[in-house]
């Protein structure tokens, strides 16, 4: 996680909203609540736009930023 914040993966919900370390946001569809993988689909995307239609991604908990309110 970036910027030392501890952020608890477990915790989150289906429906939260996520802003990646490579600034793209991603929406949670599902949470296998292993804390270490989220099941997601991407809103926005700025290095790659091809992701945003590309259905549900696999992220690791590192890539995850901060949540988005």
């Amino acid at each position: 996680m970036a910027d030392n914040k501890t952020l608890n993966l477990v915790e989150l919900q289906a429906g939260m909203r996520v802003r990646m370390n490579d600034g793209a946001l991603a929406e949670i569809v599902e949470n296998p609540r292993d804390g270490f993988w989220l099941i997601v689909r991407y809103i926005d995307h700025p290095t790659d736009p091809s992701l945003i239609d590309a259905g549900e991604q696999q992220v690791f908990a590192t890539d995850v930023a901060t949540l988005e309110t």
